[in-house]
Parts: structure tokens; C-alpha cells; sequence
């Protein structure tokens, strides 16, 4: 009897729940995968932003996932290039928020996420802000961080699931709006991030 006892006092302090949700102790949805710079040395495969919504299929990740391991194409670091149409640096937790686009006159809402970590987790991140910076100097940015005239940009980085935006549970078809100006597909939530590196085409 004391056995069991024993054995049912432990179970309620044991981590259950998917993807050990009851271990996470992350500050933000799936953070350590969000800064990580392990994969910056990979040589990078190409992408587009057409490529990403169109053909990447989206793994079985909610907003419940909260610090689930990197997996399948996010264990690989991609390079494309797009028009920067949108720029948000005001997160709530630091990260630079970028929105591209396949072409210049793209609808705004056929876009993919692009986020770039603070310098303070990676040198690489500062001067991936500063040659950002350098592209759209001069350009006029309206409220909200939407650019009057779209400037071209080369984006490196690892690729990156944002289940945190998925409406409803893990095999949900829709995100819930909530993930900048891209549509609402569950596509939409593939992002590169972090990026490592932004070049002038």
C-alpha cells in the first residue's frame, strides 16, 4: 500500500503533458530555438518566400509547444531573397520583426517573417540590424513600420515554426491572425529565425 501511495505522490510531481510542457521554463514561446547560433555555420540551402507558403509543410506544433526541439527543415539554415516590405522594431521580447515579400508589388499579405535576435545573444545579430539599417536608411516608414517604397534584401537563417499563432490545436489549417500582416494560412507561420546574416542583393 505504501508502494502505490509512493507511486501516485511522484506521478503528480513528474512532467507530463505533451512535449514535457510541464519542463518549460522559457521566457517566450520556444526561445532557446529562437536565439540559438549552433546552425549559423551550415552551409545555407536556397528558398523564396513563394517556395515557404507554397510547398513547406507545417509540423504537428501548437501555441502548447512552448519549448519544443528544433526538427525537420528547422535543423537547416536557408538563404533567400525578398522585398523588405514592413519593419517592426518594437517587440515585446527584442526581436527585430521583418516582413518580405516575393516581389516589390506583392500583395502584403503574401508575405513570410523574418526576425533578427539582439546583439546581446550573437555579434551577428547586431550586424545583421546594422546592414538592415543601411538598406532602408532614407526610406520613408509609415505607422505601423510599413515602408513607402520596398528595398530589396538578401536573408540568411535557419528556418522556424511559429506555433504559437496556430489557431486552435496542433493540425489546425489556420493561424489566428496575430503573426504581422501575412495571411492567415498555417504556411505563413514558417519564418526565418533567427537570421544570421542580411546582404545587399
Amino acid at each position: 500500500m505504501a508502494v502505490a501511495l509512493g507511486a501516485v505522490a511522484l506521478a503528480g510531481v513528474l512532467p507530463t503533458g505533451p512535449r514535457g510542457a510541464q519542463r518549460c521554463r522559457q521566457p517566450h514561446y520556444r526561445w532557446a530555438q529562437k536565439i540559438d547560433t549552433s546552425l549559423a555555420t551550415l552551409a545555407p540551402q536556397p528558398a523564396s518566400a513563394v517556395a515557404i507558403l507554397g510547398t513547406w509543410e507545417p509540423p504537428h506544433l501548437g501555441a502548447q509547444d512552448r519549448c519544443a526541439p528544433r526538427a525537420g527543415p528547422e535543423l537547416q539554415v536557408y538563404r533567400l531573397t525578398g522585398w523588405v516590405r514592413r519593419v517592426d522594431k518594437v517587440k515585446e521580447d527584442g526581436d527585430w520583426h521583418i516582413e518580405l515579400t516575393e516581389r516589390a508589388d506583392s500583395p502584403v499579405d503574401s508575405c513570410i517573417v523574418v526576425e533578427i535576435p539582439a546583439p546581446r545573444y550573437s555579434p551577428r545579430y547586431g550586424r545583421a540590424r546594422a546592414t538592415l539599417d543601411s538598406l532602408i536608411a532614407g526610406r520613408t516608414i509609415r505607422r505601423g513600420g510599413a515602408l513607402h517604397r520596398p528595398v530589396r534584401a538578401g536573408i540568411t537563417g535557419a528556418a522556424f515554426f511559429d506555433g504559437q499563432h496556430r489557431r486552435e490545436g496542433r493540425r489546425s489549417d489556420e493561424s489566428d491572425g496575430e503573426h504581422g500582416r501575412c495571411n492567415t494560412s498555417v504556411r505563413a507561420l514558417w519564418e526565418i529565425h533567427p537570421v544570421y546574416e542580411v546582404t545587399r542583393p
